[in-house]
This record gives structure tokens, sequence and C-alpha cells, in this order.
């Protein structure tokens, strides 16, 4: 399907805190039509940084026609390689591309996965991700105990939730003073056993270890992890500063091995799988060029290797959204990321409000992405701006 034009009057931009000092960042751009796309572009510290970059691009865009969104970096002078190494200008580009991508499909009336080349489809399946929830929250405390990590997982379960995913090892940062095995292991591995116990062996267990190892100390890991009944070992190690590490540790485990969760471009998430550097790439839709390039990802990975490709998805409702999108067009098999209990409010960000059954997210049969921010939410409790300001 080709989209219509659309061209750029309006940016505006939302911040809403959400738990512990965190917070979520939406952009919405507008035509002089009053056609509205949104898009999420929450990057922690980093996210009123990439809200000046949106504006300085979204404002160099006004005199041009888009007729297709993965034309928008060139149409700013920034090519692949280079926004692959600066995560700003990444994930403000990005935010552009989705949300001219929302636009055109309310352009054509159709949901966004139908203009991604989709057929008819009604939910995706999720995993719970269930470490945000276990976070410091506005009072500052937090519980990370395995008895913690145990009930939100099992609670998980009882929501439908057929795969779930922690990361546990917050005592662990390489490198470490001894060989093999590191000490500061077993706090996380008490948790993963907790969660595991928890769970039954019918539920799969995915731990992230958010690049926390060395090569010696991710490979004594990983049949620890195996004997606990893992089935996902994601980033030991960096891609981006240990790709060879990661390689050799893909190559001795007997778990899938997963990561590239801040990628940009299909080229870098093509080489890790026909290099062999993981079994599983995941691109994030706030991050890797959007919900079109999420799809070019699917659709060339999962033709050379089925279950290549699971969207990483931590943040809010309206990524979440998007990324389900993604999925459902490229016709992913593997589950799409959902961080459960961040805050009890979540599903309200949304109209209609975010709807999780069972453990798949409903995607609206609606226009674009199929939902708008809630205004008065926005206004109680949030701040809106526009690129001007």
């Amino acid at each position: 399907m080709t989209p219509e034009p659309f061209r750029i009057t309006q940016a505006v931009f939302t911040e809403l805190p959400v738990r512990g000092g965190s917070n979520w960042y939406f952009l919405e751009l507008s035509n002089s039509d009053g056609v509205t796309g949104l898009a999420e572009f929450s990057y922690g510290e980093s996210s009123i940084t990439v809200s000046r970059a949106i504006a300085q691009m979204a404002e160099e865009l006004q005199e041009e026609e888009i007729v297709s969104e993965s034309d928008i970096p060139a149409m700013v002078g920034l090519t692949p390689g280079f926004l692959q190494s600066d995560r700003i200008l990444a994930t403000a580009i990005t935010a552009i591309r989705n949300a001219v991508l929302d636009a055109q499909a309310q352009i054509a009336e159709v949901p966004l996965y139908r203009l991604l080349g989709g057929g008819m489809t009604a939910s995706v399946e999720l995993y719970g991700n269930i470490n945000r929830s276990m976070l410091r929250d506005d009072s500052g405390d937090s519980d990370r105990s395995s008895a913690s990590f145990a009930a939100v997982a099992e609670r998980a379960v009882e929501e439908g939730f057929q795969n779930i995913k922690c990361a546990p090892f917050d005592e662990c940062r390489a490198p470490f003073g001894g060989s093999g095995l590191p000490d500061e292991t077993k706090a996380g591995l008490d948790r993963i056993a907790a969660v595991k116990l928890a769970i039954g062996d019918g539920v799969n267990l995915f731990v992230d270890c958010h690049s926390r190892f060395d090569l010696e100390s991710a490979l004594a890991l990983e049949p620890e992890l195996a004997a606990r009944g893992v089935a996902w070992y994601e980033e030991p190690v960096s891609y981006r500063t240990h790709r060879n590490d990661l390689a050799t540790i893909r190559n001795a485990a007997t778990m899938d091995v997963a990561g590239a969760e801040d990628a940009y471009g299909l080229d870098i998430f093509q080489s890790l799988i026909k290099e062999g550097v993981t079994d599983v790439v995941m691109p994030d839709v706030k991050y890797c060029g959007g919900a079109g390039e999420s799809v070019m990802i699917g659709n060339a990975l999962e033709a050379i290797s089925p279950g290549s490709v699971s969207m990483h998805s931590p943040s809010g409702p309206v990524s979440m959204l998007a990324s389900a999108h993604a999925t459902a067009a490229f016709k992913g098999t593997r589950p799409l990321e959902h961080a459960v209990w961040e805050v009890d409010w979540r599903a309200t960000v949304l109209q209609p409000a975010e709807h999780i059954q069972d453990g798949r997210l409903l995607i609206p049969d609606r226009p674009g992405i199929g939902a708008t921010l809630n205004q008065d939410l926005i206004s109680d409790n949030g701040r809106r701006w526009s690129a001007t300001q």
C-alpha cells in the first residue's frame, strides 16, 4: 500500500512522570489538516536532548512532502552508519519516522500493520518482563529479594503469560576479582531458581544480563543458567563493544542468545544473525528506525532464520502498541516484550485504553496505531510543549 504524502506543520512533546524518577516521552506530529501521528521517544536522562533534536529536524522537514518515512534520514542528511553510532539522533529520527507512519495510516484509514503489509490480526503474544515492577518507586523503596522475584513471576503466569523475563544480576559488574564463576552471581542465581520454581517447567524463563559480564564469566555462567531451566541468555556482553566475545558465547551456549536492543537499521541486525553473533535480535521501535524499519528487519531475518526477531519494548504503551503492529506485519513468531506492573495506571495513558488479556496485547481495530494520548491524564500529571517553546 503506497502511503499519501505527509507535511509536518507542528510538533508537540509530552513528558509523563512514571516511577522513581523515570518518565515516558511522546511526540505528536500534525499536518495542516489536523491529522496527528503519535510516537514515543523515551530515552532516560537523554530524552530532553532527543526532543531538541526532533524539534530541529521537524523544522527542517516542514518544507518537505514526506512520501516514504524511510526517506526521512536522507532528507535531513543522516546515514544509517552515522545513526548507528549516535543514539540521540537515532532515537530522534526514529520518533519522527514512527509519528509520520501513524499519521499516514490514519490518512489511508487502515491500521498501521495493514499499511506495513500485514494481513488481518487481532492480537500479539507478549512476554512479561518483571524487572521494572521491582525497581525503586518514588519513595525510594525496592524489594529485589528472591521471594519478590518469584511472587511477581507467579502473578504474571496467573494472568496468562507463558514467557517471563527477569534481570537478576544487580550485584555483578565486570571485571571480577577471580577466575571462573564470580561469587557476585550467587544472589542472581538464587533469584532465577526462585522464579523457575514459581512458574514451573511449562513456562519459558528469559534472563537479561544487561552486559554485566565479560567473556570468561559469561561462559562460566551459561551452564548455571541452563541447569536452572533458562531458555534465553540476553546480552551477557555488549554486541557493540564485545561482538566477537558474544559470538563465542553464542557458539558455546545451549540456549538462545539474544541482544542488540539499541541498534539502528536493518544492516546491523542482519549482520548479527548472518555472522552467528546472536540467535535472536531485539529491535526496539524507539531506536531501530521505527515500525517500518522493524518490518524490514523482521521480513529479512525471519526468511533466513525463523524465530530470530523479538521486539524489545520495556517502555510505555505507545511504543508497545507500535511494536505490536510491526510484529503483526512481519508475522513474528517470538513474543513481544511488556514491562508488567510498572505503574497501575499504565493502560489509561491511551484512549482507547491498552488492553492486555491472557498474555496478549489486543490491537485496536482503528486507523494508525489505533490510539491517542489521554489528554485529561496528561493535563493532570504530565507536561506538554511545542517545538517552538
